[in-house]
Parts: C-alpha cells; sequence; structure tokens
C-alpha cells in the first residue's frame, strides 16, 4: 500500500500501518466510512422485518407470489421486469403507524452495519398515503418523522429522496409530492427528486419541465435512472432535458466514449450499483463492468448498493464486487469523500 492509502484507512478507522500489513482487502474495505447515495428503502428491509409486519398487518401474497423464490433476487434475472418482481409485495406494507418506525429502524440499522455515515433514502411515498389512509403530506411527515428517529439512534445523515415511476401518471404523482413537500414547510431533509422504473415505458412530455421548475424553485438535486437496460439516449436526456445532477446506474453510457466525456465535462455523477447491476442484466456476465471507462473518461461515479436487502448483500459487498471489476483500494477509499462531494444534502464538511 501506498502511504496516501496508510493515511487514509488510518484517517478512517483508527487502524495503525502495523496492523495494515496483517490485514486481507475485505477486512481494510471493511473499516471505512461509508456514504450511500442510492438506495431504494423499501428494497433495504431486511426480509425477517417484512415477514414480522405481514404476520402483524395480515398481509396477503399476491397470487402465484411465492415468498421464499420471489423475494430475493441472487442470481442474475432474465430482465429488468423480472428482477422487480418483489415490488409486487414491498407496496403492501406498512399499513400501521408502528411498522412504519418498525422498518425505518431496519433499515438504517443494516446501513449501519455497513458503516455507512451519510444515506439518501428514496421513496415513493405515495403508496404510504393510501396504505394508511392519511393525505400524502402526512404520509411524507411520518416517512420523514421515522427516519429521523432512526437516523438519531444510528448516528446517521439522512436525507429523502422523493421518486416517481415512469408512466402516464408520472406528472401528476410529482406534482403531489411537491405539494405535499410544500405543506410541510420543504423540510430540510427532503433533498432531492428521482425517476425511476423500466425506461421502455414512455411517460408525459411535460414531466422533464416540472423536475426542472422543482430543482430551481426548491434547490432539490435531480438523479435519474438512465443508461440502465442499454438505452444510450436516456442518459443524455436525463442530463439536457430533466437538468439532472446524478444518474442513477447509467452503464449504457459506456457504450459511447462521446457521451462520457459529456458527462465528465458536465460533471455529472453517475451512481453506480455493481451488484445490482449484474442482477438485472444491465451488466452481462460476459462483459466488463463499465467502472474502469468512466474512471478512463474521468467521470466521477459513487459505489451504491440499490436493493441490499432483496440481494442479501450490503454496500461493504458492493465495494469489494467494485474492486472485483477492477478499482483499486485507493478507489474505494477515496469513495467517502467522492459521495460527500456529490451529496444533496448541505452542509457536509
Amino acid at each position: 500500500m501506498t502511504q496516501y492509502q496508510i493515511d487514509s484507512v488510518e484517517k478512517h478507522s483508527g487502524t495503525t500501518e502495523h496492523d495494515i500489513v496483517h490485514m486481507s482487502v475485505a477486512e481494510k474495505i471493511s473499516n471505512l466510512d461509508r456514504a450511500e447515495l442510492h438506495v431504494h428503502m423499501n428494497g433495504a428491509i431486511p426480509v425477517s422485518t417484512i415477514q414480522d409486519i405481514f404476520v402483524d398487518e395480515l398481509t396477503e401474497l399476491p397470487p402465484g407470489f411465492i415468498f421464499e423464490r420471489d423475494m430475493l433476487r441472487c442470481t442474475p434475472c432474465q430482465s429488468l421486469a423480472s428482477y422487480l418482481t418483489p415490488w409486487q409485495v414491498l407496496r403492501l406494507f406498512p399499513k400501521k403507524r408502528e411498522n412504519l418506525d418498525r422498518l425505518s429502524l431496519a433499515v438504517v440499522k443494516n446501513l449501519a452495519l455497513n458503516n455507512v455515515r451519510l444515506v439518501e433514502l428514496r421513496s415513493s411515498v405515495l403508496y404510504l398515503a393510501t396504505l394508511q389512509n392519511c393525505s400524502p403530506a402526512q404520509a411524507l411527515e411520518r416517512l420523514l418523522e421515522s427516519s429521523r428517529a432512526a437516523s438519531y439512534q444510528f448516528g446517521m445523515r439522512i436525507g429523502l429522496i422523493l421518486t416517481v415511476t415512469r408512466g402516464d401518471y408520472s406528472s401528476v404523482a410529482l406534482s403531489t409530492l411537491l405539494k405535499a413537500y410544500q405543506d410541510l414547510g420543504e423540510p430540510d431533509d427532503v433533498v432531492g427528486i428521482d425517476l425511476a422504473g423500466d425506461e421502455e415505458i414512455a411517460y408525459p412530455t411535460e414531466l422533464p419541465s416540472l423536475f426542472r421548475k422543482a430543482k430551481d424553485r426548491f434547490g432539490l438535486g435531480i438523479t435519474i435512472h438512465a443508461g440502465e437496460t442499454g438505452r444510450v439516449d436516456n442518459v443524455r436526456s436525463a442530463v439536457e432535458l430533466f437538468g439532472a445532477d446524478r444518474i442513477g446506474h447509467g452503464t449504457a453510457a459506456s457504450k459511447a466514449p462521446h457521451l462520457l466525456d459529456f458527462l465528465a465535462k458536465q460533471d455529472i455523477c453517475i451512481e453506480v450499483c455493481p451488484i445490482s447491476n449484474r442482477l438485472t442484466g444491465a451488466v452481462s456476465a460476459d462483459e466488463a463492468h463499465p467502472l474502469l471507462e468512466f474512471k478512463r473518461h474521468q467521470v466521477p461515479f459513487v459505489i451504491c448498493s440499490d436493493n441490499p436487502a432483496i440481494h442479501q448483500k450490503g454496500l461493504v459487498d458492493d465495494h469489494a464486487s467494485a474492486m472485483s471489476e477492477g478499482l483499486s483500494a485507493s478507489d474505494i477509499y477515496e469513495q467517502f469523500y467522492v459521495a460527500k462531494r456529490y451529496s444533496f444534502i448541505e452542509g457536509l464538511d
């Protein structure tokens, strides 16, 4: 290891140079402080917590859904739609306020076990209003209160990113979420907005302008799931039409060197999810992960976990996976600082 790497490890973990010499790579990176900028709250709920809540709320599974088979995603799927099967049940709970607190605590606890000190959690929120028979503003307020309590218990900085899904009603959903945000007095811990879902699904023509207006009016960061399913043009559109500050996944960009140069020039950060990318098929088994192309073209990127609970993994595993894809230990040590630079949360040191 270089002296820079030794100093970095010592700064993060208190580990001495003598200890470092006798540590494996996995041990070295397991001790680092981490930041998580792309994680979906529903995809981060431990399976045991989901099962407990199902029992408590007497939740029935959809016809044909087999929990043991369909909830976890640990081997590559045939399509993104197949990968997203767990969401058939991930939006059936929590109906009770106390179970929202319960799952928030479980999510943050698992993040803390991965040494995460800073996280931006993504949630669609609106389904929660339906489940708990309350207004969107009340649902958002409850989610904020639950995440604040959990973050306080584990000493973690948390920001919330409001997610809408591609489709005919995405503009209505975004407008509803922003109205709830305003009704609550524009809370500081709502830090961004996100567009997710299958990129093959069309969205209303006015949606990009709604994102840009929200950015200009409220100062919210914008992150767009783009280039995950092979559509290179979606990445450029995310920046030029939606005003994206960050790109979720963006794997298809590696197929267009001119696009990588554009992202580097615009200082657009890519949220890379190595384990998820292999499981969804965004990066096939017979091709290299585009991480090294991002690095070669000086495109900023952060390593993230996406849906760690349904992968049965954590951010530590994604960092290890990124190293197996070609990143150096030095790259991993720098991740905490890169994430803080591109985080939407204000006031970070």
